[in-house]
């Protein structure tokens, strides 16, 4: 998917994180039983959230490299991250 394309997934995807951490969501999961890979499933909810998230960055920021490969007007923090004291053109 495009660099701009993978930034709406971003921010639909951390907004239903804050929803879903906080009290509107965080009620569907409220029960300290059954545990859930040992943890009690409220706090496997939010490990979960938390997990997704950086998925959702990584491939965003892979996006954004991608892109800036592609198209060198998008400026010098959109290609590979330069090393501080390097020339990158």
């Amino acid at each position: 998917m495009p660099y701009p394309v993978w930034r709406r997934v971003a921010w639909c995807f951390h907004l239903l994180f804050a929803a879903a951490v906080t009290w509107p969501g965080q009620a569907l999961v409220n029960a300290p039983a059954p545990f859930v890979l040992g943890l009690p499933r409220q706090m496997a909810w939010a490990a979960a959230w938390i997990v997704g998230s950086l998925l959702v960055m990584w491939r965003l920021d892979a996006a954004r490299v991608r892109e800036g490969a592609r198209n060198p007007e998008m400026g010098r923090d959109a290609g590979a991250a330069a090393l501080p004291g390097t020339d990158v053109g």
